[in-house]
Order: structure tokens, then sequence, then C-alpha cells
């Protein structure tokens, strides 16, 4: 940990618990707050459900970048920061965010019934459920990354190459998340840590869930669009 990290992390620690949640995750709460000024400001409806998931998308829409372009730029050093700056609250933010994927999909149901016939929201429809997707596994892949490197020593993960593979970067745990979000199980990555373990059962379960409520909805979907 260099000088000017350790300087910064002793500053951070004396704000608030609440305020350190926000300000340690600034493309979750700004992605947060444009979703808020777009739900509100969203032309030609006066549905509450539409600006809600108008709100919704423009959020995951901006998250989603947000959160890849990081990845893509950002390396091991970085997630180690992460981890202790997000350390508040890590939980908290999964549940919400599987909380805010599952309003969505009742949201979308809402929706279809009020505007039968129409392309476009069938359109939205189908744009909501790839983005809430996307984000409920694109979130357990941050905090595996950030479960990781929480310790330490790097750990809690064991990949294909035979060891702990302390050099993991964003896009394994992107991998490892995302097959638990296909399949609602683990493939070739070995979990050696409880809490680790937990959250990946409760994903699996998520996943499980979602997957049959989204396969429900598309089948739904497909016979508005008949």
């Amino acid at each position: 940990m260099d000088k000017d990290f350790a300087d910064h992390l002793v500053r951070f620690r004396k704000l608030p618990m609440p305020v350190r949640v926000v300000v340690g995750r600034p493309r979750m709460f700004g992605s947060i707050a444009f979703g808020i000024v777009v739900a509100l400001l969203a032309p030609g409806s006066p549905r509450m459900v539409t600006r809600l998931l108008a709100g919704w998308d423009a959020f995951a829409l901006l998250y989603l970048v947000l959160a890849y372009v990081m990845m893509l730029r950002c390396g091991v050093a970085h997630i180690k920061r992460s981890a202790v700056v997000q350390d508040d609250g890590r939980f908290l933010i999964l549940v919400l965010t599987a909380l805010g994927a599952f309003a969505s999909l009742a949201a979308i149901i809402s929706e279809l019934g009020a505007a039968k016939d129409n392309p476009l929201a069938l359109a939205v429809a189908v744009a909501t459920i790839a983005l809430s997707w996307v984000v409920v596994h694109t979130a357990f892949s941050l905090h595996y990354a950030h479960e990781f490197y929480r310790g330490k020593k790097p750990g809690g993960l064991q990949f294909p190459s035979g060891d702990e593979h302390v050099d993991a970067d964003y896009w394994d745990f992107v991998y490892f998340s995302f097959v638990i979000g296909m399949t609602a199980q683990v493939s070739d990555v070995g979990i050696t840590d409880k809490i680790i373990r937990r959250t990946a059962t409760v994903h699996g379960i998520i996943s499980f869930v979602f997957n049959t409520a989204l396969l429900a909805l598309m089948v739904n979907i497909a016979a508005s669009a008949i």
C-alpha cells in the first residue's frame, strides 16, 4: 500500500459509514443519480411504471459502461484498493442490486399489460431484461474480486492453473460470476473460502429464480408480439 493511498484511507475512514458507502462507489451512485434524473424528466408518459423503467435502464446502461471501462483500464492494484475502500456495505449493495433487478421484471409485467401491441414497449421490455441480467452478474463479479483481494493474502478462489492465481484480474471474476449466472453452479473454479462459498450459494439461487422468471417473461413477450 503506497503512502498516498494510506493517507487517503485514514481520511476516508473518518467519514460516517453511510458517507463511506456512497463515496467509495462513485460509479454505482453516480449511475443511480443519473437514473433518478431520467425517471423524473422522462418525456411522453405520465405512468410511474414507465418512468421507473426508464430510470432503471438509464442507471443500468451507465453503470455497465463505467464498470467495464474500469475493468479494461485497471488491474490488480486497483482491485486491492477498491476492496479496502468498498468494504462497508458490500453485501447491502448486492441485495439492493438484485432487488432492483427483480423489481424491474415486475414493472415489465405491469407495463406490458398496459401497452399491448406496442412494438416500442416490447423493445424496451427486452432491453430491460438484458440490462437487468447483466447488471446483477456484473455486481457479483466486482464483489468476488474484492472478496478475493480483501485479506492480507489473496485467496478464496482456486483457478484452473492449479494454484490460487494471485494475479487474477477483473475478467477472471467476470468469468466466475457469469458461469454461475448462466448455469446456477460453478464450473472449473474451486471455492476455498467460506464467505465466498455462501455468497456463491445465494448467487446461484438468485440466478435460478431470475433465469426462470426471465424465461416465463420472454414467453409472455413473444406471445404478445404474435
